[in-house]
This record gives structure tokens, C-alpha cells and sequence, in this order.
């Protein structure tokens, strides 16, 4: 008897590594990649049209990437007195973008959302930057970084692109006062109306979120982006 209860425990302690590995190993879903985040958002990879930044644009974005290093500092300035009180920039009334996520968004509802350009328009340069506050969290361990915001990619018959793939932006830990330019890559989380994602403004690769942030335990840490934009929309 003992033995059975033994082997039983063992094939539910080897169930549950399974279980626990591939939590953040995604999904297809008609040939859009689904990935689920630390606190249970949708990240989507290959999505189809999306519109991507040329080398040009990268390289540019890479020489103004120190504009986010100008901006006050996170201590005793005008600019961030309202982070220190978490300001969220919230979206509200997310864009449906796509069909492609079963059941995320309401029971046999496919919709993914992305969020409008909520934040402050700063420019440096001639060119446009958004500057927001809200959640960052971590999703996968392949070099992969997400952002809300439209990309071309679109199944509702609209093709705005608000942020380009591949363009970098900054994200900083507000409490560690750390920043790092990283590449946008995929989007999400998907923005659902109503639910605790739609104070998610970025979705990180494993390795940059613990070194911002120091662990990667919690999830989830309050953050600041500056985001090159292709269209402004608030």
C-alpha cells in the first residue's frame, strides 16, 4: 500500500513540474503565438502585419535612448511628485484589434485589445516619445519584450500603428530608480476591458525584469516607459 501511495505522490510531484514548466510556454492560436505573463496576461508573438522599425529607425532610437536619462530624476522633481504616489496611466476604453484569444476577454469572446497612447507626449530631436507609468511584468526567457500599443496587426479591418515593432524603447523601475532600453519585439498584455492588465504598460524578457527589479518573485514592479512613437493617440 505504501508503495502505492509512493508512486501516486511521485506521478503528481512529476505532473506538477510539467505543469509549472510550461506555464509560460504559449499557445497557437490561428498562427498568432499566445504566451501567458507572471500575473496571468496574454502576450502575443507572430502577429500578422504587424509593421516593423527599419535599421535606421533602431539606430536612431538607440543615439535618443539617453533622453530618458535627461528626464528629472525619480527624487524631489515636478515630473515624477505624482510617481511617487503611483500614478497609473490607465486605459479605459481599450481597441479591439484582433480575434485571437479564446475566452480571455468574456466566455466565447476571441478579442484582443490594445491601449490607446495614454501618457505625456514628450519630444526630443523632432521626434515623438510617449512617457507613461504603470505595471511591468515578465513572460518568457527568449530575449522577448512586449508593449500594449498597436502595431499594424489586425483583424477588425483597422491597421493603425502606434508603436513599430523592433523600435527600442526605455523602461525604468520606479522604486529602483534602474532603466534599460530594450527592443519591442511582441505585444501585449492583451488589454481586456475592466481587468488588472489595463494598468500593464510592458511585458519583459525574464533576465531584464530581475535586473531592474532585483528578483523576479514579485511578478510584477511599478515602472516608467519612454516609447517612440509612430502616432500619437491619446
Amino acid at each position: 500500500m505504501e508503495k502505492k501511495i509512493v508512486k501516486v505522490l511521485s506521478f503528481a510531484l512529476l505532473l506538477g513540474a510539467i505543469t509549472t514548466s510550461s506555464a509560460f510556454a504559449g499557445k497557437e492560436q490561428s498562427g498568432v503565438l499566445i504566451h501567458k505573463d507572471a500575473i496571468g496576461g496574454s502576450v502575443l508573438s507572430n502577429m500578422p502585419g504587424a509593421v516593423y522599425a527599419t535599421p535606421e529607425e533602431q539606430a536612431l532610437q538607440s543615439q535618443q535612448a539617453s533622453f530618458e536619462a535627461l528626464l528629472p530624476s525619480l527624487k524631489n522633481n515636478g515630473l515624477n511628485a505624482a510617481a511617487a504616489e503611483r500614478r497609473y496611466d490607465t486605459e479605459n476604453n481599450p481597441i479591439l484589434i484582433g480575434y485571437w484569444n479564446p475566452n480571455e476577454c468574456g466566455s466565447n469572446k476571441k478579442d484582443t485589445y490594445a491601449r490607446h497612447t495614454i501618457g505625456e507626449l514628450q519630444n526630443s530631436s523632432g521626434s515623438k516619445y510617449l512617457l507613461s507609468y504603470g505595471n511591468a511584468t515578465w513572460y518568457n526567457t527568449s530575449g522577448k519584450n512586449a508593449l500594449p500599443y498597436r502595431n499594424g496587426s489586425s483583424t477588425t479591418g483597422q491597421t493603425t500603428v502606434d508603436v513599430k515593432m523592433n523600435i527600442n524603447f526605455t523602461i525604468r523601475d520606479v522604486d529602483k530608480d534602474k532603466a534599460s532600453t530594450i527592443k519591442r519585439n511582441d505585444f501585449g498584455p492583451n488589454q481586456c476591458p475592466g481587468s488588472r492588465y489595463v494598468k500593464v504598460i510592458a511585458d519583459l524578457d525574464k533576465t531584464v525584469f530581475k535586473d531592474l527589479h532585483g528578483n523576479t518573485s514579485d511578478g510584477v514592479f511599478y515602472s516608467r516607459t519612454l516609447v517612440p512613437l509612430e502616432n500619437w493617440n491619446p
